[in-house]
């Protein structure tokens, strides 16, 4: 039996500033309609940051100095499962968010984008065989 039991959640770095959470607020919650988390106030970073509720999982933010620098030269990222890969992917053309393909797996279809801060998110539609 294995220990570990399933991924709780992960935590993605964006750019410190006045105006970070507003814009991660818009593009989090706005844009993908994630489900905005109370966040406590003696995080271990100790600095702004926000949690979002992401099926069983959670997706949390935290802000640091120039983490869009390191953020863009990344391919770290979390996949994200949707139902309409389609669906999503016509409202954030829309938004003017670049859709970058992924390659082709069999029973799924995928791509990427990044976010404000260059952090690289894959959104997966799996299909049934």
């Amino acid at each position: 039996m294995s220990l570990i039991i399933g991924l709780d959640h992960v935590n993605l770095l964006i750019d410190a500033g006045d105006d970070a959470l507003s814009r991660a607020r818009a593009f989090y919650e706005g844009l993908l309609g994630l489900q905005p988390l109370e966040r406590p106030a003696n995080t271990d970073s100790g600095r702004p940051g926000a949690w979002y509720q992401c099926g069983v999982q959670q997706l949390h933010l935290a802000t640091e100095k120039d983490a869009s620098v390191v953020n863009k030269a990344s391919r770290r990222h979390p996949a994200f499962r949707v139902a309409d890969l389609e669906a999503l992917r016509r409202k954030l053309e829309f938004a003017g968010i670049e859709i970058i393909a992924g390659n082709r797996f069999p029973g799924q279809e995928r791509f990427f984008v990044r976010d404000p801060w260059g952090n690289r998110l894959e959104f997966v539609e799996r299909f049934s065989s």
